[in-house]
């Protein structure tokens, strides 16, 4: 159901909500033979004139995981923090660019601590005589004073600022603002959650109907409210390639016990209100496409959203897990033996799949029909990338199915006892590796960086001395590099990059072993105490 919601501000009403395709298989071909790789203490220790390039801005936390840190942009360290700083990396909601960063500082000889606000040159564009966190969404800075981080229990509220990065301007705040969000790709529109403490109370956890005091608020940049819904909190719709422009999550409080009753798309640009079937639960299942779910009865209602007005794509009997243009993955089968359905949405063919997964990198949905085979389809177009028989591994007894860019999907077998018993490795090509029948199998396998060869995966052994160290192999199964002990990857790294240790030293690697940065472990005394993260 669409209606158009904007208001000015005034206690809403109450909003009554409304209510396979199994294609030829391809014969397996013979699995590339393997070869030993170079081990990661053999590799070159130097850093690589190619990381330079790289312009985006990346954080090394403290190896020892007690503050401090490095920020590089490339391979030039920008900022190299003291154990008591504290390091926030600021990623744009909207755009998805990291252009700044947030640095906490200590006041020597005191408790007191300030901010700075940093750019991607490393200069400092703003200081606060506060400790503060703060997100980024559409060049608004939106900021919490730590100190104030409990207020919302204490009966108060504030402590929120937003400030225009462009013109450092502060904006209006309502003065019961818990917290802020921007979904509008033009930042013209501010979302507050806020929450009115009632009177003759002084904690909000003494308040016998919080929720219900909670409410939404949407401003403009001076303040002026266009629209208040009561009862209600407001979230983002995040997807996994990006956020959803101009709509976010409308939820409705039960009552006194926090339960949500009824969430709603809402477009904060246009006003349009998606309320779907009965009670609908919101999830988003594609790039810019969100799925609106009957808490009665699982029917569901899939809309496309990536332009000014939402279109229906389609309606189901059960929740969409994943889209892809031309076929769904509901969370529902008519088969008792297998989970989930595979809908052709252009001819309406329905195929039982046991196992279905998304590569979150290139939004890639992968499936395991209930015959084994195996399907592939580009995250954006929909295009049928792979589509191999699989052959299971006689002594397995549960499979998992993981998705990885370009087409590929790694398989791991695991026996009653969930002992791994094969790890295989696939491609539009069929069956590139299997692990099975050799005589030490790694614990597990997964996902680590691509490259232009494909995909490159960490593995993990039980060694004899309790080690825990990894391997990067390749989908061949060839060991490029062994024993490493940190082995990793997270978001936004370039391609063929992951963080790695080795022996004293810690950073980011590439396939090859050499070193793109590296620090040592021990920047402090107490380094030798726990791990180190890098994002």
């Amino acid at each position: 159901m669409k209606t158009t919601l904007l208001r000015l501000s005034r206690r809403a009403a109450c909003l009554v909500l409304a209510g396979g395709l199994l294609t030829s298989c391809s014969l397996l071909p013979a699995a590339s033979p393997r070869h030993e790789g170079t081990a990661s203490s053999q590799a070159p220790q130097y850093y690589s004139d190619a990381w330079l390039s790289d312009d985006s801005l990346h954080y090394v936390y403290s190896y020892a995981g007690n503050g401090g840190g490095t920020i590089l942009r490339g391979g030039r360290v920008l900022y190299k923090a003291s154990s008591s700083d504290s390091i926030q990396l600021l990623k744009d909601t909207l755009t998805g660019e990291t252009g700044h960063y947030l640095v906490a500082h200590s006041t020597p000889g005191t408790e007191e601590r300030t901010s700075t606000l940093y750019d991607a040159d490393g200069n400092a564009v703003m200081t606060f005589p506060y400790a503060v966190s703060a997100p980024l969404s559409g060049g608004l800075l939106i900021l919490r004073d730590d100190a104030d981080v409990w207020a919302f229990e204490n009966g108060t509220t504030g402590g929120i600022r937003v400030y225009d990065l462009a013109t450092g301007a502060e904006l209006p705040v309502p003065e019961t603002a818990l917290d802020c969000l921007v979904v509008d790709e033009d930042s013209q529109r501010l979302i507050f959650n806020c929450y009115d403490l009632p009177e003759g109370l002084t904690y909000a956890y003494d308040d016998p109907d919080q929720p219900l005091h909670q409410y939404v608020l949407i401003t403009d940049r001076e303040g002026n409210v266009l629209m208040r819904e009561d009862g209600c909190t407001a979230q983002s719709l995040a997807s996994y390639r990006g956020s959803f422009a101009d709509w976010l999550t409308l939820s409705w409080f039960r009552g006194a016990d926090w339960g949500i009753a009824r969430e709603a798309l809402y477009n904060v640009t246009t006003g349009e209100l998606l309320t779907g079937e009965e009670d609908s639960a919101v999830s988003a299942c594609g790039v810019g496409v969100a799925c609106l779910q009957s808490r009665q009865d699982s029917r569901s209602v899939l809309y496309d959203l990536n332009s000014g007005e939402a279109v229906e794509l389609g309606r189901f009997d059960w929740c969409v897990m994943d889209y892809t243009p031309g076929c769904v993955t509901l969370l529902g089968s008519d088969d008792p033996d297998n989970p989930y359905t595979l809908i052709d949405l252009a001819s309406g063919e329905k195929t039982a799949v046991q196992r279905s997964d998304t590569d979150y990198h290139s939004g890639n949905v992968a499936v395991l029909t209930a015959n084994n085979v195996l399907k592939i389809y580009d995250g954006t177009t929909g295009a049928l990338l792979t589509d191999v028989e699989v052959t299971p591994v006689e002594e397995g007894h549960y499979v998992s199915l993981t998705a990885l860019p370009d087409g590929y999907a790694l398989l791991q077998y695991n026996s009653e006892n969930y002992d791994t018993v094969a790890i295989q490795t696939y491609s539009g090509d069929g069956l590139l590796w299997s692990s099975a029948g050799e005589a030490q199998q790694y614990t597990y396998a997964s996902y680590l960086t691509n490259t232009a060869n494909g995909p490159l995966l960490t593995a993990h052994r039980d060694n004899s001395d309790s080690s825990n160290l990894s391997d990067v192999l390749d989908m061949e199964g060839n060991l490029l590099l062994r024993r490493l002990g940190s082995c990793y990857s997270i978001d936004d790294l370039p391609d063929d990059c992951f963080i790695a240790r080795q022996g004293f030293d810690y950073g980011l690697m590439d396939s090859t072993g050499q070193w793109l940065y590296r620090e040592s472990i021990f920047s402090s005394p107490s380094d030798d105490a726990g791990g180190g993260y890098l994002y």
